[in-house]
């Protein structure tokens, strides 16, 4: 039993940093605000010759593609009078790319999601120490996952041209990715220092969640350990 308990312990811990990472991400993707303060501040209407309405309405075609609500990212705008397609054939596949991508981060946060619920409830009915031994996991789960956001966060800052590489040659199977500012409107709207400021929200963003866990969960076992919450516990099971 302690052998099993101490797998389903490890495997809490491990499901506390996947899970505030993939649900940052997710939130990021469906943030509009995001998408609009890029543009803003990297004057994208001046560089591209979409108005504001435009690129509002380019964003959320965007963030509806990606949670599948329609089949096509492509997207008719208005530049210098005309109406024209916006993405070329090869910015569409990388779109499809990216789209796959971002399910792929959704499917994990359900997944750690069910399991860290699962790891919860096998703790707290198999381990003698239960809810101890729950808010334990989550203690150390926020620690590891403080601990590892913050190596990445300071590469990030400090080498971000070299993490961004290596992130897009790990994540994608093509080189589609590598776009022209002269041909491909993608880059032109996203440039890189828009993924500079979405990576450092999300990981300030991971950073107080697994602190506010950290700090929860702190005060909880100096609780138990005290002996207020296990005798509040006992006192409602007793009612």
């Amino acid at each position: 039993m302690k052998i099993i308990t101490g797998i389903v312990y490890f495997l809490l811990i491990c499901c506390i940093p996947v899970l505030l990472v993939t649900g940052t991400i997710k939130a990021e993707v469906g943030n509009i605000r995001l998408y609009e303060n890029g543009f803003n501040k990297y004057n994208i209407s001046e560089d591209t010759g979409i108005d504001s309405t435009g690129l509002h309405n380019v964003a959320r075609h965007l963030i509806d593609y990606f949670n599948l609500k329609t089949d096509s990212a492509q997207i008719s705008v208005v530049r210098s009078g005309k109406q024209v397609d916006l993405f070329n054939s090869k910015e569409l596949i990388h779109l499809q790319d990216v789209r796959d991508l971002i399910q792929m981060d959704y499917i994990v946060f359900r997944f750690a999601l069910i399991f860290m619920i699962i790891c919860v409830l096998i703790l707290f009915f198999l381990s003698s120490e239960r809810l101890r031994k729950v808010i334990k996991g989550l203690f150390w789960g926020s620690a590891v996952t403080l601990t590892g956001i913050i190596v990445l966060a300071l590469w990030a800052m400090f080498g971000f041209e070299r993490f961004f590489v290596l992130f897009h040659i790990v994540s994608f199977s093509n080189d589609l990715w590598i776009l022209d500012p002269t041909t491909d409107y993608l880059i032109r709207l996203f440039p890189e220092g828009f993924f500079y400021d979405a990576a450092l929200y999300g990981f300030i963003a991971v950073i107080v969640e697994a602190l506010l866990l950290g700090i929860m969960t702190f005060i909880l076992l100096k609780k138990i350990r005290s002996g207020y919450l296990t005798t509040r516990t006992a006192g409602l099971s007793e009612s």
